[in-house]
């Protein structure tokens, strides 16, 4: 699937960091945000959410933000779901879910809401931001 996938751990660091196989295809940062459901070993049935995801060739790198309760094992499966950063250009790009997105992606930022139109700005000149 486009936004999930399957792996098996192949080394652990600690019980918040460990190596996958399993995910080759998947850009770096791609389950950053998302979420690890383990399906076999001590912690089948736990969920994590992931920190940080590397891609490293054939392997694959994740971080938990939180230890999983038992250590982590080579040969743990696993399932991994794409994440979110909230940004409208994720939303659009990775999830072509624009009509959903309920963030404020056009809101001026605080440099141009608190100056004033300047005829000599080309960029703060009082017209419309999406001329």
């Amino acid at each position: 699937m486009l936004f999930r996938g399957e792996g098996e751990v192949t080394a652990a660091a600690s019980r918040f960091e460990f190596t996958a196989g399993g995910l080759v295809g998947f850009a770096n940062g791609w389950f950053t945000g998302g979420m690890v459901a383990w399906t076999g070993g001590a912690n089948s049935g736990v969920q994590s959410e992931v920190r940080e995801h590397r891609a490293d060739g054939a392997a694959a790198r994740l971080g938990l933000w939180q230890a999983v309760p038992h250590p982590i094992a080579p040969g743990d499966a696993f399932t991994v779901t794409a994440g979110c950063d909230k940004r409208f250009e994720t939303c659009r790009g990775r999830f072509a879910n624009v009509l959903n997105f309920r963030g404020f992606p056009h809101m001026p930022g605080t440099d141009r809401a608190l100056s004033y139109p300047n005829e000599d700005d080309g960029d703060h000149d009082g017209r419309s931001m999406f001329r």
